[in-house]
């Protein structure tokens, strides 16, 4: 189903330039999802949907992966023309951390401490051979408890199909490098409702960097970027990372954050941008280019939706007609899946 254009962009090219006052995009059309994602209650179908990324198209089909935050597993899914088809659950953490969990958990963080438990993933990504998911880095919403389980880096190498290829990987350094990351650094391990904590909701994989989308700290008009080696977060043994971050600041606007990324084919990053806790603030796209981070262009506001998240953006294609981009939702069943079409130049 197509819909009506709500307002165009307020400009020709949104590369490189400044848009005044950020358009409302329009969704192209709704993907229908052929079965149900996996939810933590088993027989129930997902609400809490917080990322996807895929592989390249092979014959028309993309092999993807879906994360929500309420379970401890993945779950593989294929995207043919609109059509979402559900697959597998893979676990990704079990109920006790793994002995073989690379670096060295984090301590002394967060109110108080708290059970191992779910994931909480919170962001998936895709490159070269291997899906990322990563879990919140934060303490727990409704205690600020310290759960473990929510502080790994899992990364799933993958065949030529899509299948997994050997055990799945687990690393603690990411905190390492949080607590490293610039002016965001003081704000790891604290509360994100209370004390404007950091927690992840978007990561993105280009080369060797994982560049890592903070929902909070917002301060001011500013959220986080971090880009951190995937060298050193999966270096073998259990030494800690030593290796500094990189750390961009963006403006995102009062009180927002970064909820999902997406890599780019020419290395630029696509970020979902929305209210750092739960404030009554729009959900939008913008343009970051890691080689000019100041010059971030903000792409256009998605209509709203209730009550409904914005937390999963995936590139699909980018052709003559422009940037194809897939949005997914927390809190309707199944994620609403919805395309847009941005209109973005070749840098």
């Amino acid at each position: 189903m197509r819909y009506r254009l709500l307002a165009t962009l307020l400009a020709t090219s949104l590369l490189g330039a400044s848009i005044a006052q950020a358009a409302t995009l329009a969704p192209e059309q709704r993907f229908r999802t052929l079965g149900d994602f996996s939810a933590k209650k088993a027989g129930k179908p997902a609400r809490d949907v917080s990322g996807l990324a895929c592989m390249p198209a092979a014959n028309g089909t993309q092999r993807c992966l879906l994360i929500n935050d309420e379970g401890s597993f993945a779950q593989f899914a294929r995207i043919a023309e609109n059509r979402i088809t559900p697959d597998a659950t893979l676990p990704i953490i079990g109920t006790e951390a793994a002995s073989d969990t690379l670096g060295q958990p984090p301590q002394g963080i967060c109110k108080m401490p708290g059970r191992f438990a779910e994931l909480d993933g919170e962001a998936v990504a895709y490159a070269d051979g291997a899906f990322y998911v990563s879990g919140s880095h934060g303490c727990s919403r409704k205690k600020g408890e310290f759960r473990l389980s929510s502080f790994h880096l899992a990364r799933i190498k993958v065949d030529a199909e899509g299948s997994p290829a050997g055990k799945v990987e687990l690393t603690y350094r990411l905190s390492d490098m949080l607590r490293a990351a610039g002016p965001a650094a003081p704000f790891f391990g604290r509360s994100l409702m209370d004390d404007n904590g950091l927690n992840i909701e978007g990561i993105a994989v280009v080369g060797d960097t994982l560049w890592v989308g903070l929902r909070a700290p917002s301060l001011g008009n500013r959220s986080f970027l971090v880009g951190a080696s995937l060298k050193a977060l999966f270096a073998p043994g259990h030494a800690p990372a030593t290796e500094a971050p990189r750390v961009f600041e963006l403006p995102a606007g009062s009180n927002r954050g970064i909820r999902d990324l997406a890599p780019l084919p020419d290395g630029r990053l696509l970020a979902l941008l929305g209210p750092a806790q739960e404030q009554a603030l729009p959900y939008s796209m913008m343009l970051i280019d890691p080689a000019k981070p100041d010059a971030a262009t903000m792409l256009g506001d998605l209509p709203g939706r209730g009550g409904d998240k914005a937390e999963s953006l995936t590139v699909l294609a980018q052709d003559p007609k422009g940037l194809a981009v897939l949005v997914g939702y927390d809190g309707p069943k199944n994620g609403h899946f919805e395309s847009y079409r941005l209109p973005l130049e070749s840098r």
